[in-house]
């Protein structure tokens, strides 16, 4: 009878596992990769941004498993009001269609993705060449998130959300000398449990960048730009029990050029790996490229 029950947990810790295995929040990574917060973007503005990542991934156990092709898009509206010299508030609305492409079929998934809300006070005289921005959000569970499908979630692209609600502590810091400046943007998501009782592991996004402005006459001014992404989760669990396979990281190159007018901020990025390890390097990150547009008003 002992023996039987033995067998029974472990029956019921695979099935369990079945389920829940490989699933990480990895899509999210870097998707900040053209947003606001790489700008610390000043005043009261509304604006529109396109996002592409491209994941791979084997499909099975051997080494000549044909590789899934996992294409991740995202296009984002983002307004920003400046409620005094210190104090904004910053919401993000992102609709998200996704698309894997495997040997066997082909699946393709669009609607509307976690709605996030922040608000930042800055905390140093905006006189100085220094600006420093320090925050609080939330991520709303709007994005539909479906657990039938974590079982396949090697990078996300099934899922539109997390199901939770979820906290943010974002952090804008800028460094203007002259014609260059010196950009970094952090957020670290505290992720909750969600109604199937499966909880995202909380995750880091750091954006570095340096730029060097051109004016290019005097309504137009040009700045070429490079810096680096970090993107750190850690593993997802569920009913406690803890799937460490989905902790993972990726460092990114991010480089591209903005645009910018009295009114206007428009530009484009892309970003290649410099170093990443996602569910034990059998996931593997391509590339990125996004295009961005803001108007000041």
């Amino acid at each position: 009878m002992i023996l039987v029950l033995q067998n029974l947990r472990c029956l019921i810790f695979v099935l369990f596992f079945s389920v829940t295995s490989y699933a990480c929040d990895v899509c999210s990574c870097g998707s900040a990769n053209n947003s606001v917060f790489t700008n610390a973007i000043h005043g009261n503005f509304i604006g529109m941004s396109y996002n592409h990542m491209f994941f791979q991934y084997k499909e099975g156990v051997f080494e000549d498993s044909p590789l899934a092709d996992d294409r991740i898009n995202t296009v984002t509206a983002t307004g920003q009001y400046q409620i005094n010299d210190r104090i904004l508030i910053n919401v993000i609305l992102p609709y998200r269609f996704n698309y894997r492409y495997t040997s066997e079929e082909d699946v393709s998934l669009s609607g509307l993705g976690d709605v996030s809300i922040y608000g930042l006070i800055s905390v140093l005289n905006e006189a100085s060449k220094h600006v420093l921005k320090l925050g609080l959000g939330l991520k709303l569970p709007t994005g539909k998130f479906d657990l039938a499908s974590s079982q396949d979630n090697k990078t996300s692209s099934t899922q539109l959300g997390t199901g939770s609600l979820d906290i943010a502590l974002p952090l804008q810091y800028a460094l203007n000398l002259n014609q260059f400046s010196f950009n970094i943007s952090a957020v670290y998501f505290i992720k909750n449990t969600n109604s199937e009782e499966f909880k995202y592991g909380n995750q880091t996004q750091v954006n570095t960048s340096i730029a060097y402005g051109i004016q290019l006459s005097k309504q137009l001014k040009m700045s070429p730009y490079v810096g680096v992404n970090y993107d750190q989760f850690k593993p997802s669990e569920r009913f406690d029990i803890i799937d460490r396979r989905t902790s993972g990281y990726m460092t990114n190159s991010n480089f591209g050029i903005q645009l910018e007018t009295e009114r206007v901020i428009m530009g484009l990025n892309s970003q290649l790996s410099l170093d990443q390890n996602l569910i034990e390097h059998e996931v593997l990150f391509r590339y990125g490229m996004g295009v961005f547009a803001y108007w000041r008003f």
